[in-house]
């Protein structure tokens, strides 16, 4: 795919009308016919389109310096003896909170069966015991009881549900969660908006839908400081959302 993509910018106007093109019907498909199921079928394959290395490539950005501020951020919930994430894709950030926490239980949550399996292959080699990888939703949480997580975080996982399955998801994280919840997301402060689509992802005001859930006075978000990420739409809109409870 990313060859076809050096290729088309040698065109740059077809290029971009290719991508208006492309993004209108995403646009579409995504917000007026299939909803979130549009994303789910997309990273259930992305091992597929993405590159067959996907996974790979995801453990070899362990050393990102956003994972470390999520390590800090779950840091401030000491004691904890269990974690949740939800969209761990091969379990990197997993990997570290278990180095950090090696008493308490780790768990995440993922829609591409690979990506678990070879995640869960990595860890098992790397010797670690404490880490659990599942295939599933983030609406989908049944297996696991009230209150039976110190702590949930997402890293880049709520920007692909919208708007007809985030409430259910922050019911569902609600429901589980003991201590708290640390979001590493895209967020926007638009009193007239609730959310926005954004070229294939979703950016919500996180003190709006939040609130519906938890008290506002337990809500707490900053941005990311510059240069952290090359990505503008990172730097623009990444955000550390916490919540305590």
């Amino acid at each position: 795919m990313s060859t076809i993509k050096v290729f088309l910018k040698k065109w740059p106007k077809f290029y971009h009308l290719l991508q208006r093109i492309y993004y209108a019907f995403y646009y579409f498909i995504e917000v007026y016919v299939f909803g979130t199921q549009t994303q789910e079928w997309i990273w259930k394959t992305r091992h597929i389109f993405k590159s067959n290395k996907w996974t790979q490539e995801c453990i070899e950005t362990r050393n990102h310096p956003h994972r470390h501020i999520l390590l800090e951020r779950i840091s401030s919930f000491v004691p904890i003896k269990s974690i949740m994430e939800i969209g761990c894709s091969s379990g990197v950030n997993l990997y570290l909170l278990a180095k950090e926490y090696s008493d308490a239980k780790l768990y995440g949550i993922d829609i591409n069966a690979k990506a678990i399996q070879e995640g869960n292959i990595s860890l098992r080699q790397q010797g670690i015991r404490n880490v659990e990888l599942f295939v599933g939703k983030a609406d989908d949480l049944e297996r696991f009881a009230d209150k039976s997580m110190d702590v949930i975080f997402t890293d880049a996982t709520l920007m692909y549900i919208g708007p007809d399955k985030i409430r259910k998801v922050m019911g569902e994280l609600r429901r589980i969660a003991c201590k708290g919840l640390i979001f590493n997301e895209w967020h926007c402060e638009n009193r007239s908006r609730e959310n926005r689509w954004y070229y294939g992802h979703w950016i919500y005001n996180y003190k709006t839908l939040l609130a519906k859930f938890f008290s506002s006075d337990n809500i707490s978000i900053s941005r990311h400081s510059e240069g952290l990420w090359d990505d503008e739409n990172w730097s623009k809109f990444g955000s550390i959302i916490e919540v305590r409870l």
